[in-house]
């Protein structure tokens, strides 16, 4: 899966899911196992991004600007 602008955390994380099912069944064949490891990297770094800007917002939210000064 090529990470793009219209990737959402989502079908990120359904992808890893597939290819953590993938790994533990033995389906990845050798010859594309470091294909695979690389982009599950991508996708795990993606989601945290997803998921540490969306604790960002969500905190800027729900702090009153009073207390940020």
């Amino acid at each position: 899966m090529k990470i793009t602008d219209k990737t959402t955390y989502e079908k990120a994380l359904q992808r890893l899911k597939e290819i953590v099912g993938a790994l533990e069944s033995k389906e990845i064949k050798i010859d594309n196992l470091s294909e695979t490891v690389i982009e599950a990297k991508e996708l795990v770094d993606f989601c945290r991004e997803k998921l540490d800007k969306t604790e960002e917002d969500i905190k800027r939210i729900i702090t009153p600007e009073n207390e940020n000064e």
